[in-house]
């Protein structure tokens, strides 16, 4: 169990308790250029819905590179809709402003001054 635990950890899906319920929460990063990122944010989250799935949070912050943004999205997602989550996220990067798309948070943490 602890190597699956692992497994999952890694994969950017951690297990939350809430309410005596256990979700799972995924979270990936969506790598695109600063101009597309508004209409990219707005496609996420109605194509999520469509999809059955909750986008619980979306944070955007500066890309690695010059003119890029990193969208981390965070997922609620029932162990049963993790192939629809797959199918989401396929769909995501094949999307023609989207750069890249990670699971997990891979945005730097910052720094506080």
């Amino acid at each position: 169990m602890r190597l699956f635990e692992l497994f999952l950890r890694r994969a950017g899906v951690s297990r939350a308790t809430a309410q005596g319920q256990r979700r799972a929460v995924s979270r990936l990063t969506v790598e695109c250029p600063q101009a597309s990122v508004g209409s990219l944010r707005k496609q996420i989250y109605l194509d999520f819905q469509a999809a059955g799935l909750d986008v619980a949070h979306m944070e955007v912050d500066r890309g690695e590179t010059a003119g890029m943004a990193a969208a981390c999205v965070t997922v609620r997602c029932e162990p049963g809709q993790r192939r629809d989550l797959m199918s989401q996220a396929r769909r995501l990067s094949a999307h023609p402003d989207v750069r890249r798309v990670q699971w997990g948070d891979t945005r730097q943490p910052r720094e506080h001054a």
